[in-house]
């Protein structure tokens, strides 16, 4: 036994640092670690990127709700337990102090029979002496004293009351009574029979309607969850969300519920309504609250992600809709440009072909002109100059003119179509500018999509961690439940069994009653009994120490449990805190994005603007467009026509020239022959007499040729006349056309000058209003002057006002800076007088800004050093997180062991109650021959020869007070192994207490330190050994040092030595 109290502290140790252990794993090694800088705002904010800790919280929150309900619940069984063992410590004590004041009314009836027969040796000899030297008033002397009784054992009856005292069984003590009273004592014994029956009875139907009730309002209430469930998956599919934000929800609800079916404590068997009844209240209240934050919580979500959604699906539309117009503008742009250069090849080819065949005749005229210039030369001679001169006046008179209109006409349309197609070009790159921002926005769309989804992602994955690890929590904290359910429901059914075998015995004890038989056969019997009943009583002492011994190690474990209870509290509320502070951080970030998504709106605002402008721009460039290719068009015409007859008339003169120049020439070789031949002829006519015939026949020959080329020069000019009038044709048109043009001229004209007129009426009107104006704004402008005189008495009166407060929170800011009190603040204090001088204001700040800046830097300092400290103690911590890591490997180890042991205690415990049930029944059914011994003694009054015997049983009754006084050195004993416990309990106690004071020593290493210049008043514990300066602990860091607090082990060895 006392090796087993050695054990306990051990065992209860081991298990926390488990519970702690595991509590820590759980809730370290399933963070995600990419997202660590936005899950863990409190933690060592000051290093590259920070951590965070999350979506998540909501879960651990949850998870820590459903296992402190558990352990409520536990601690709840627990002490009803603990109660009903109290309930059989006190009966036990009962029936011990029955069996003493059995044990007297044998001592004292022994003794009267000795008197009896001493008196009857010594006096008188009558017959009837025998009969009447016994009464029951000799013996009832103890029957008017009040011994102590023990109560009914229901616990949900008063009996204090005189009358329910009145009840107790009369068969606790041994007396002779008359045979009238039997019945009266027979009757209050079924009482009391009766009485338990019936409370046990009620109890089993209380609890049995009380479990049905609630598993019909569970049954209820998930039927209502499911049909509302059902309700918002209808009503979210009807919706326009998509598909991922109703999938998110519902697994949110799923989890919910089955948190909530989890969360609820099942009924507990043997337990009272007093006690059901909170237990009832609580979970329905928790499940109330849960509920309505999370629809809260899934409301906001919603309607933010709808928010976002919609405000994306505008933006979209907007920018397809306008990229859409602008292409089809672009589009039909490109195919205008692309008619109007397809026209303008086609005019140049209808132009080839018309210059081409015009070619023709003039070289056949010029032939025809050749050959004939043999034969008249001056006529021709007369004609060509006729036509030179005509073609020349025809050149320069209708010629020149229109085709220097023309060009200048085609050099404006040229300049024009060069400034649309650069206009084209700028909207064309617009258009690739606006589709590249488009493209951007959907790719940072995409982003935040991606974002969305990967947090979404971890988010489940955290959830299913957190399900896993609340899972095995709970089977744990099932298991633990179960037993404590099961040793309940055991105890319930051995109290069942022995109220049964007291109903059993006292019907035996009734029948024996009415058999009564030979006292010596009975005494004989009782003496055999008492016997047994000596031993068994020996060992149900010794059974009922060991049981206490157990009852003492179950209120220790109660008393831990509740320890640990406790702590889970605390870690919980660091863990609300943390939450609040996610929230905050959340809230921010929430912000942030509203300000992103009104920027956003404001640049898709502007570009819808841009748009519509273009859109205009464009719709005037395109009606633009049609009036300047429907002028084109005709401009085009027009110089299609004159450029044909232009080159025409240019290639006719050409050619007339070539010819008239080829003419002269050959006019001019033949001239020369002729002369050449003629001296020939004369010199040489006796040598030309044979060659005669020979020239005579080549001259005929070039006659012939020649006459061939007259007749070809002649149809030439024929051609040419018929040239030149179809020229003069030509000509009276484009007069006919000039006169047309100079009407319209006159037209514009007469336009410009009414348009000058009404333009000289609208700048007289413009300058009376212009006069009027400049009066208005005189007269605005005086007033104007007034009012900002006014302002400015105002401004240089709240100037003086600002620049004293910003003096004196300069001031208060320096004063909160200063570490030395007030001395160094004299030089640099503001005077009254100087909100008035703003200049002598401004150096007196400049230097109050100088001196912060230099606290600010020596503070800075001392943060870097407070960086390396903290960074050090890092060290030191991962070496004792490793240390520890071995540790709970053997923790592990010994807790396997301890669960062994527990499992052949248990056994054990059970031999125990079996033995203390049987020795209980054996009490009742001695109790029950006791009552015979009572009813049999007169007839033992005949045969005194049986006293000696009767000896013997005083001899078992020396013995019975043996085994009392080994009960009392046992209970001596258990009083020092408890005191012993308590104090092994107060050392640990004490070393927890120095846990957590080297906890928060290494808590207050590694926290971050944030320095403000409103804050001056010390942390001692976040000031580091090193540093006697005060500094301001952020509220971050604080509740950052109290969630670190919250994953140290309880009780670890290494902290307790550092």
């Amino acid at each position: 036994m006392v090796e087993f109290i050695s054990i306990r502290p051990i065992f209860v140790s081991s298990v926390y640092f488990y519970s702690t252990f595991i509590i820590r794993a759980r809730t370290r090694g399933h963070r995600p670690r990419g997202r660590e800088a936005q899950r863990r705002p409190g933690r060592d904010r000051g290093t590259a990127g920070g951590r965070g800790g999350a979506d998540r919280a909501p879960d651990i929150s949850v998870k820590i709700d459903t296992l402190a309900n558990t352990l409520q619940d536990t601690s709840r069984n627990l002490t009803k337990v603990d109660r009903m063992l109290g309930q059989y410590r006190d009966h036990t004590d009962d029936q011990a102090e029955a069996m003493a004041l059995l044990r007297e009314n044998l001592e004292e009836s022994i003794s009267q029979l000795q008197t009896q027969r001493l008196s009857r040796s010594n006096g008188a000899r009558s017959g009837s002496a025998s009969a009447s030297t016994l009464h029951t008033s000799d013996l009832e002397a103890g029957s008017g004293s009040e011994g102590p009784r023990f109560l009914p054992t229901s616990p949900l009856k008063n009996y204090t009351g005189a009358a329910a005292r009145t009840r107790r069984s009369q068969s606790a003590g041994v007396r002779f009574q008359d045979a009238s009273l039997k019945g009266k004592d027979i009757h209050s014994l079924h009482q009391s029979l009766r009485d338990l029956r019936c409370d046990q009875l009620r109890l089993s139907d209380d609890l049995d309607k009380e479990i049905f009730r609630r598993n019909r309002s569970d049954i209820d209430t998930r039927r209502a969850m499911e049909s509302l469930t059902g309700h918002m998956t209808t009503s979210q599919r009807q919706d326009s969300v998509s598909s991922r934000v109703e999938r998110r929800l519902q697994e949110l609800e799923r989890e919910m519920h089955g948190e909530e079916r989890e969360r609820r404590p099942e009924p507990r068997g043997a337990m009272s309504d007093e006690l059901l009844e909170p237990l009832a209240r609580r979970p329905v209240q928790s499940h109330e609250r849960d509920e309505a934050v999370t629809a809260r919580l899934l409301k906001a979500e919603k309607s933010k992600m709808e928010l976002d959604l919609e405000r994306a699906r505008r933006l979209l539309e907007q920018s397809e809709d306008s990229r859409e117009s602008l292409v089809q503008q672009v589009e039909d742009m490109r195919g205008e440009l692309l008619r109007m250069r397809q026209e303008k090849t086609e005019l140049q080819r209808v132009r080839l072909e018309t210059s081409h065949p015009a070619v023709r005749p003039h070289v056949n005229h010029t032939d025809r002109e050749e050959g004939r210039g043999g034969v008249r030369g001056p006529d021709r001679a007369d004609l060509e100059k006729e036509v030179a001169e005509l073609q020349v006046q025809l050149c320069k008179a209708s010629v020149l003119g229109e085709v220097v209109e023309l060009k200048r006409a085609l050099e404006s349309k040229e300049k024009e179509r060069v400034q649309l197609s650069s206009q084209v070009e700028e909207l064309s790159t617009d258009l690739t500018r606006r589709e590249q921002q488009q493209l951007r926005m959907l790719e940072q769309l995409r982003e935040m999509q991606s974002r969305g989804q990967a947090e979404r992602r971890e988010t489940e994955a955290i959830l299913q961690e957190s399900t896993r690890s609340r899972d095995e929590l709970k089977t744990k904290a099932l298991e633990a439940v179960r037993q404590w359910r099961a040793k309940c429901k055991r105890m319930q059914k051995q109290l069942e069994e022995a109220k049964a075998q007291a109903q059993f015995h006292t019907d035996k004890a009734s029948q024996a009653a009415r058999e009564k038989e030979s006292s010596l056969a009975q005494l004989k019997a009782l003496s055999q009994q008492t016997e047994a009943a000596r031993r068994e009583l020996a060992e149900i002492l010794g059974r009922l120490a060991q049981r206490e011994e157990e009852l003492h190690r179950k209120d220790v474990e109660l008393s831990e449990t509740r320890q640990r209870q406790l702590s889970l509290e605390q870690e919980m509320r660091e863990v609300r805190e943390a939450l609040v502070e996610e929230t905050q951080r959340q809230a921010a970030v929430q912000t942030k994005l509203r300000e992103e998504n009104q920027r956003l709106e404001e640049r898709a605002s502007t570009q819808a603007r841009r748009c519509q402008r273009d859109r205009e721009t464009q719709d005037e460039l395109q009606a633009a467009l049609k009036l300047m290719t429907a002028a084109r068009g005709q401009l085009a015409q027009r110089l299609a026509e004159e450029e044909s007859s232009r080159k025409e008339l240019q290639k006719g003169s050409a050619e007339l020239q070539a010819k008239l120049t080829a003419t002269q020439q050959e006019r001019a070789a033949l001239g020369q022959q002729l002369q050449l031949e003629r001296e020939v002829h004369q010199k040489e006519v006796d040598n030309m007499k044979a060659m005669m015939e020979d020239n005579k026949m080549k001259k005929d020959r070039e006659v012939k040729d020649k006459l061939k080329l007259c007749s070809r020069e002649h149809d030439e000019m024929a051609h040419l006349k018929a040239d030149a009038a179809a020229d003069k044709e030509l000509c009276g048109v484009l007069r006919i056309k000039l006169d047309r043009m100079k009407d319209e001229c006159d037209k514009l004209a007469a336009q410009l000058s009414t348009k000058d007129e009404a333009h000289a009426l609208l700048n007289r009107k413009h300058q009376l209003l212009k006069q009027e104006l400049d009066d208005k704004v005189r007269s605005a402008e005086r007033r104007r002057a007034s009012e900002v005189d006014e302002k400015l008495l105002r401004m240089e009166v709240e100037q003086e006002t600002i620049l004293t407060a910003m003096g004196e929170e300069l001031d208060t800011a320096c004063r909160s800076l200063a570490r030395n009190g007030e001395d160094k603040l004299q030089a640099i204090s503001q005077k009254p007088g100087l909100g008035k001088d703003p200049h002598h204001w401004l150096a007196e700040t400049k230097t109050k800004l100088r001196w912060l800046r230099e606290e600010v830097r020596e503070r800075v300092t001392r943060e870097q050093r407070l960086r390396k400290q903290h960074q050090q103690t890092r060290d030191q911590l991962k070496a004792l997180r490793q240390s520890r890591d071995s540790e709970n490997a053997d923790l592990m180890q010994r807790l396997d062991r301890q669960e062994k042991l527990l499992h052949s205690l248990s056994t054990e415990k059970k031999e125990l109650l079996e033995r203390s049930r049987r020795n209980e029944d054996e009490m009742r059914s001695l109790q029950e021959r006791v009552l015979d011994v009572e009813t049999s003694t007169r007839v033992a009054l005949d045969h005194l020869e049986s006293i000696p015997e009767k000896q013997s049983l005083m001899e078992n009754f020396k013995d019975l007070e043996e085994s009392q006084r080994q009960k009392e050195v046992v209970e001596q004993r258990y009083t020092k192994c408890k005191e012993i416990f308590w104090d092994l309990q107060h050392q640990l106690d004490d070393s927890k207490r120095r846990i957590q004071e080297c906890r928060l020593l290494t808590d207050a290493w590694p926290a971050r330190t944030w320095i403000t210049p409103q804050s001056t008043a010390p942390n001692p514990s976040r000031i580091s050994p090193t540093s006697s300066e005060p500094l301001s602990v952020s509220p971050q860091t604080q509740t950052h040092g109290a969630h670190r607090r919250s994953y140290l082990p309880g009780a670890h060895p290494e902290l307790r030595t550092t």
